[in-house]
């Protein structure tokens, strides 16, 4: 007798093979087979007549770690009403172990306040354990962040490692990849890691070679430098024959957009010499970002202490004004999303300004210190016809860049961005259903083996005899977000089932209220 049975549905089981109509079965919380079951008896029958049957979403570039939410919300729901079953956290060079010193922490302070924050690992292995006691509503796993390993062994210094430094850093690697972690993320363009030469990112990315980790990157520059970055990524992958990945690849600012097309095809070319590439993006034109990141480089040096103070010194902050002035920043598209002390969020910096009786450049110093240093915004800065451009490459993987929540979470007056609620119905509604711009079955993979196979899940991400039964069951019809900026705290419709390791998580649209996610680790 199986545990639970999808009847009647048009499964598409993340291979890239066209759809067919079958019965879906589980036993043991593994697929026990894919066919015609007929009568035969389940515990739990799931009618999918008229709905797609598909592998639990993979979101490979996840931040629920670092911000927190996944202690906050382990049940996760705003991403198991999206049909994701398991995210990927650790990315952008910020990971929740190894934790070498205190200072190791300070790599999350963008993201959240480090100062409510109690850990009892340091290293990897130690926070899988306590992870594993938390009841978490889908599956997790990790990359390691370099700017966590970098401040933990190196503190708040910005300069190059010395060769004693390299090899700790190497020693960490290698006792993380040996507890499961799946590779290690670098966020080049923040000021504590910008400092690594190609050189020294090579010195110690080699450690992953045995491992056949992935190194995935936050680019240097995802504007006017953005081809240095891509060569340095692709020249790293070339060099060590290991995977390289690019999370949340898109061209910022319309003077950086006639640059995606000779992006694409050095991916392209460099995959097709055998480079193990892939990237990821959110299918939005506007991007979650931070505040302080529209400051000139020298005025960001050394984290959110040092800037303020340069903000608080009268000749430089007006230094930090004029450079911003000749940025041609669009102040009533820029929208505060959240902050420590959230009275703006929804606000554009124009109106903040005009309330505030000061230039649009004052405003943002003023939120800065008020809060500071932790202000998301969110801005439209992503050409649509670029964005549509990438989610056809082959390699192109859609992963959200949010975070996990559920609806309590507006109770904080702070804004999410609508891709922690509704990254993957809006890409299938808007991009497959209704723009057409992959075949269903190329959608699927996009958000199932494809991403599976890029970090290394292995026995997820197909509907295949064996593999874990994360099951997705949604109406093509109907599927969509919700989720909008002013609101973003909507659950997505038209998910009907969602099944992690064999358990029902959504039955009939609703959370069940069970939670069966597991840590994934590198095996």
């Amino acid at each position: 007798m199986h545990d639970i049975l999808i009847k009647n549905g048009t499964v598409i089981d993340g291979s890239g093979e066209p759809p067919k109509k079958a019965d879906v079965a589980i036993k043991d919380g593994l697929i026990a087979g894919i066919g015609d079951f007929g009568e035969q008896p389940a515990t739990i029958v799931i009618q999918a007549a008229g709905q797609f049957v598909t592998p639990g979403f993979i979101d490979i570039t996840s931040h629920s770690d670092v911000t927190w939410s996944l202690f906050d919300y382990p049940g996760q729901e705003s991403m198991l009403t999206q049909g994701v079953t398991t995210i990927i956290g650790g990315n952008c060079g910020t990971s929740l172990a190894p934790l070498a010193s205190k200072e190791a922490l300070d790599a999350m302070k963008k993201y959240t306040d480090v100062s409510r924050i109690n850990t009892n690992w340091q290293r990897m292995e130690e926070f899988f354990t306590e992870l594993e006691k938390h009841s978490l509503g889908i599956n997790f796993g990790t990359l390691l962040g370099h700017g966590t390993i970098r401040r933990g062994i190196i503190g708040s210094a910005i300069r190059a490692l010395t060769q004693e430094e390299i090899e700790k850093m190497k020693l960490m690697i290698d006792e993380g990849m040996e507890a499961g972690a799946f590779g290690f993320s670098t966020g080049l363009s923040f000021s504590h890691e910008s400092v690594a030469s190609s050189e020294e990112l090579i010195s110690f990315l080699k450690t992953l070679n045995p491992y056949h980790g992935l190194y995935k990157v936050h680019l240097r520059s995802e504007s006017k430098d953005v081809f240095s970055g891509v060569n340095e990524l692709i020249r790293i992958g070339r060099e060590l024959d290991i995977k390289v990945h690019i999370s949340h690849l898109k061209l910022l600012g319309r003077k950086s957009w006639d640059f995606v097309e000779n992006t694409e095809a050095m991916l392209t070319l460099a995959e097709k010499n055998g480079v193990k590439l892939s990237f990821d993006l959110f299918p939005y034109v506007r991007t979650g970002s931070l505040l302080y990141q529209l400051l000139p480089a020298w005025a960001r040096e050394g984290g959110f202490e040092p800037m303020i103070k340069r903000i608080q010194d009268p000749a430089l902050k007006t230094k930090i004004i004029d450079d911003l002035k000749k940025l041609t920043l669009h102040y009533d598209a820029i929208v505060i999303a959240s902050a420590e002390y959230p009275y703006h969020a929804g606000k554009t910096i124009k109106e903040i300004s005009e309330i505030g009786n000061e230039s649009p450049e004052e405003t943002i110093l003023s939120l800065l210190v008020a809060n500071h240093g932790r202000v998301s915004i969110f801005n439209k800065t992503i050409f649509s016809k670029n964005l549509e451009l990438l989610i056809k490459n082959p390699i192109s993987i859609i992963a959200s860049d949010g975070s996990g929540y559920d609806t309590t979470a507006a109770k904080t007056g702070n804004l999410v961005h609508p891709r922690s609620f509704g990254t993957f119905p809006h890409f299938l509604h808007h991009f497959v259903a209704k723009k057409k711009l992959v075949s269903w079955e190329n959608a699927i993979q996009k958000i199932t083996s494809i991403p599976a196979n890029a970090i290394g899940i292995k026995n997820r991400g197909l509907l295949k005899q064996g593999y874990a039964a994360d099951v997705t069951v949604f109406n093509p019809e109907t599927i969509r977000s919700r989720a909008t900026y002013a609101n973003p705290y909507l659950y997505s419709e038209g998910i009907s089932a969602v099944i992690v390791n064999g358990v029902v998580a959504i039955e009939n649209v609703a959370l069940s209220g069970k939670r069966a996610g597991k840590i994934l680790k590198r095996t």
